[in-house]
């Protein structure tokens, strides 16, 4: 095996590169003997249109901290190499070489035991013992074929390796030389390349380059078809062109297909929205809503809005959230309430949202689109028939509905005008104890307003602060009728 660099060949000149353009490599340092070895014994065993590529993949320095990380790791990493030299070649040649010493026994003991078939990777690719045992006087390496494409796996690799390895090039590649044996030239072109010296092989490789009238090949190869030229081109462009146009055809096919269903679609709306139109004199189910429900007052409409002010009773609330407020005597419930005490205010709390002896009277505000959404109007001045209604802090003062304007355009999805408003009903009535901002503000507001918004079982209504008034009243007489009770017995 010779060590001397081969670099200027003819079978690896500009003209061979036009030539053999379907048998490359990118080489070894400088030497260009391998691909000069493989157009030699290639040329007349590639079929027409396929092509064969030899690289070299070197692993990089930090090979050793993927030795340390696992086989897996350095797998992938082999693997990722060999998929950034991948070309359209039918056939391949992989060289995948380290710099030598230790790690590259380590990496051939982890090659044998996860590459190959029954094993995690190169599973289409088989272990050819034999090469090894060929081998393994000149250099330790593990050989896997798959009969288009050999990966090959080294220990080391100098010019002497390099050499040595093209000696078995009809192993690397099979499916060529199954059916056609090596002829006598070839082999001896072979096994020069275990000489010592490198001039028999040059004489050899020279031999085969003469076969070849370089300049008379390249003008067939390139001249063949030239007087079809044009025709072929003019082939390309039309079927190019009819390509497009048929794609153009399926494409305005496909718009035209939607916009039928378009119009059917719209004409189907048309229909229902002319006939909703017919029946425009009668009451519809929202006039009736608004008819029946007394606690509804309609201030304005306009196009598709509605405005209007829901009346009612502060009776959507979390029991358990009012319950731990209500105990605790530093709640939110008992800050800015004036002139009452923290008993005071509690019980009237608890006549209104527990014992069941006062009812809250509640307004809000609203603005519906019934093409869009709703709104809760903040600040809003209520009409005379609201006087007896304290306004809700969640919709006065923050204008928040929560997840009733989800529901809301749920119901209007489906044109549900009725479920829509009832929506802002239930919002109206609702007090979130968890939120102490708004609450706050509500025990302000209850405690000083002077709106007749407390009705008890009567019906009759009057201010917090009288309705206190009467339950001090009515705790006081309890307390004596119990006393003068007990002294009865006593006596």
């Amino acid at each position: 095996m010779f060590t001397k660099e081969l670099n200027h060949l003819t079978l690896t000149n500009d003209v061979a590169d036009r030539l053999f353009d379907n048998i490359t490599a990118d080489g070894y340092g400088l030497d260009k003997s391998f691909t000069a070895t493989l157009r030699a014994v290639l040329y007349n065993r590639l079929p027409a249109g396929e092509s064969v590529d030899l690289a070299f993949v070197p692993l990089g320095h930090h090979v050793n901290s993927m030795i340390e990380s696992g086989a897996d790791i350095l797998m992938k990493e082999v693997a990722g190499n060999l998929s950034m030299h991948e070309t359209s070649s039918t056939y391949s040649i992989y060289v995948v070489y380290t710099s030598g010493g230790e790690q590259g026994g380590k990496i051939l003991d982890i090659v044998r035991s996860s590459a190959g078939r029954g094993r995690k990777y190169l599973k289409d690719h088989t272990l050819i013992e034999e090469l090894r045992v060929f081998y393994i006087k000149m250099f330790d390496g593990l050989f896997f074929t798959d009969n288009n494409s050999t990966v090959i796996f080294l220990k080391s690799l100098d010019i002497r390796i390099h050499h040595a390895l093209q000696m078995m090039i009809p192993k690397y590649l099979p499916g060529l030389f199954s059916g056609m044996p090596l002829a006598a030239e070839e082999m001896d072109l072979l096994k020069s390349l275990g000489n010592k010296g490198h001039a028999e092989y040059l004489k050899l490789i020279e031999m085969f380059a003469e076969r070849f009238d370089m300049r008379a090949e390249i003008i067939r190869s390139r001249l063949k078809g030239f007087e079809t030229a044009y025709e072929r081109i003019k082939v390309r462009e039309v079927t190019n062109t009819i390509s497009r146009l048929e794609q153009e055809y399926r494409f305005n096919l496909e718009k035209l297909n939607a916009a039928s269903k378009q119009i059917l679609d719209q004409q189907i709306v048309l229909a229902g929205l002319k006939s909703r139109m017919d029946c425009d004199g009668t009451e519809s189910e929202l006039m009736e809503y608004f008819l029946c429900n007394k606690n509804l007052s309609l201030i304005r409409v306009d196009g598709t809005e509605l405005e209007f002010v829901v009346h009612g009773y502060a009776d959507v609330f979390d029991e358990s959230a009012f319950e731990t407020c209500a105990k605790n005597p530093d709640s939110y419930l008992y800050k800015s309430t004036g002139s009452l005490s923290q008993m005071e205010m509690e019980l009237l709390y608890r006549a209104i949202f527990d014992g069941g002896i006062y009812k809250l009277r509640i307004c809000a505000a609203y603005r519906v689109n019934m093409q869009s959404s709703i709104v809760a109007l903040t600040n809003y001045i209520f009409p005379p028939e609201s006087k007896d209604y304290l306004p809700n802090p969640h919709i006065q003062r923050h204008g928040c509905i929560g997840s009733y304007a989800a529901r809301f355009k749920e119901f209007m999805k489906d044109r549900d005008y009725v479920g829509a408003i009832d929506q802002a009903v239930v919002s109206a009535r609702n007090l979130n104890f968890f939120d102490s901002t708004v609450m706050s503000a509500f025990a302000s507001n209850l405690s000083q307003t002077t709106i007749k918004c407390i009705e008890d079982r009567h019906g009759n209504t009057m201010t917090p602060k009288a309705a206190i008034a009467g339950l001090t009243a009515m705790n006081t007489a309890a307390v004596n009728e119990h006393e003068e009770g007990g002294h009865g017995e006593a006596n």
